[in-house]
């Protein structure tokens, strides 16, 4: 679904091309050193392109189905054209919409209120809706769905009653413009996914955005703007590590960021503001490495304020400076460790203490709350300690589809959570010892190796993220390149 055998192959070469080129800048010792690395370099460079554009489908991206320029609008059965562009529906539905009238729907009402919106689109053109399945996810119990009816009522009452007719309005054309992109018969996936979730903290950012850049403006697909600045970050990341790191740990990074199929542009490319957080924590390694620890704390704050779990990397990059100024008696890395302190205490704390002034308290109650409930809910591409401590044989190959396969998947969830109750007596003690292990490993590293090193040891251990998070693991092999260089 999301990777061609095309995609494979050209994964499979990058890499083993990669690992011949690293294996040379590590073992070739002997003269001319110098020229045998440039070479060895260059050919990284171009594992690390086929990587790139592999992960990029080769330029053909997602497909968009946009309305032909004689079609009319919403009309069912209309010709459709079908392009390739950076613009994935699903995830940019969610976070630009779910990012833009976040003040309005908060983490709850953007299914309901899209079936509501949708529904007077229809009405005022004469058509049957987009949303037509007759079921709505129900975002305030992910284990649940409401029937149509009741989410048109809850929009009404709940939603719309507090919103102002032009941001209503403004709600109204942003899905006929989503409309005017995709299939019809997408709409009713879109309302049975897992909602907006990133913290508000986040949405002072993403909302910014999104109310700044318009989907469509004088007839220009500005859409295709939000979703560039994904790529914009990804090639900032790379820069970065270049300038500090070096061009082999660069071109790595590369290499496994578009060989990883767990990533694959399939998942979150063409998105809306999916690469901030990651892009952060990569900035706060490269000035870790330069010394400039208040900004290396405030982007590692940045990062944990966006996603929660990013906080991993900031003990790590901290572990071995409280080591040396506490146990080592080390004047100069106390004074490090207060600045990288400051800087992350002071990111967190603004961007925190900012969204409590836009948003209010409500929202970070519900987003805690909704984060409680989504820690012990498992979905499919989801990976962790908790998922691989409950595999058994009835967990694969399940139909979560539709109205029906929703109650299987809460009646899955349920039993995933009983086992995993089950399992704690063994789960307690892995986690100890991983979490031990990887800050006893972070005592003695560089700060930048060793926030990697706890900060994937926790992703792992302690969450269950979705599969495309671990893109942030593309930092491993890049960073042993360069030790071992």
């Amino acid at each position: 679904m999301f990777v061609d055998s095309t995609q494979f192959y050209a994964a499979f070469i990058a890499i083993f091309v990669a690992v011949c080129a690293s294996s040379v800048l590590v073992f070739q010792r002997q003269q001319p050193r110098t020229l045998t690395r440039k070479w060895a370099i260059i050919v990284l460079c171009g594992a690390a392109v086929l990587a790139v554009v592999s992960w990029a489908r080769f330029g053909d991206l997602h497909s968009v189905y946009i309305d032909a320029p004689d079609a009319q609008a919403g009309q069912p059965h209309r010709r459709k054209i079908e392009k390739h562009q950076a613009f994935h529906f699903h995830e940019f539905f969610h976070y630009y919409l779910g990012a833009k009238y976040f003040g309005s729907f908060g983490y709850e009402g953007l299914y309901d209120c899209t079936a509501l919106a949708d529904k007077e689109n229809a009405d005022a053109l004469g058509v049957q809706p987009h949303v037509t399945s007759g079921w709505v996810r129900d975002l305030g119990d992910m284990l649940r769905d409401k029937s149509y009816d009741d989410a048109l009522a809850v929009c009404q009452n709940d939603y719309k009653a507090h919103m102002s007719p032009a941001r209503w309005d403004a709600f109204k054309a942003d899905l006929r413009e989503l409309q005017r992109l995709v299939p019809d018969d997408w709409w009713n996936d879109v309302v049975y996914d897992a909602g907006f979730n990133p913290p508000p903290s986040w949405v002072l950012l993403g909302g910014a955005v999104a109310n700044i850049i318009p989907i469509r403006f004088a007839g220009l697909p500005t859409y295709l703007v939000s979703t560039w600045l994904d790529m914009v970050l990804i090639v900032t990341c790379f820069v970065a590590l270049r300038t500090r790191f070096g061009l082999a740990a660069a071109a790595t990074a590369a290499v496994y960021f578009g060989a990883s199929f767990i990533a694959s542009y399939g998942w979150n490319g063409g998105s809306f503001l999916r690469y901030t957080w990651v892009t952060a924590v990569v900035l706060g390694l490269v000035f870790s490495r330069q010394g400039r620890w208040v900004v290396a704390g405030a982007f590692l704050g940045a990062a944990a304020s966006e996603r929660l779990f990013p906080v991993g990397f900031a003990v790590g990059a901290a572990i071995p400076l409280a080591w040396r100024a506490f146990m080592e008696k080390s004047a100069e890395d106390r004074r490090r460790l207060l600045r990288f302190g400051a800087g992350f205490g002071g990111c967190t704390a603004a961007l925190v203490l900012l969204s409590l002034v836009v948003f209010g308290l409500g929202s970070w109650r519900v987003f805690f709350e909704r984060s409680m409930r989504h820690s012990d809910i498992y979905y499919v591409m989801h990976i962790g300690l908790k998922k691989v401590i409950n595999w058994h044989d009835w967990v694969p190959s399940q139909n979560f589809n539709g109205h029906a396969g929703l109650q299987r998947f809460h009646d899955w969830n349920i039993r995933l959570q009983t086992t995993w109750r089950e399992m704690r007596w063994l789960a307690m003690p892995v986690q100890l010892l991983a979490g031990a292990g990887a800050a006893a490993a972070c005592i003695k590293r560089r700060p930048y190796e060793a926030s990697v090193v706890l900060g994937t040891v926790t992703m792992f251990c302690f969450n269950i993220p979705a599969n495309y998070y671990y893109v942030v693991l593309a930092l491993v092999p890049a960073l042993l390149v360069r030790a071992a260089m």
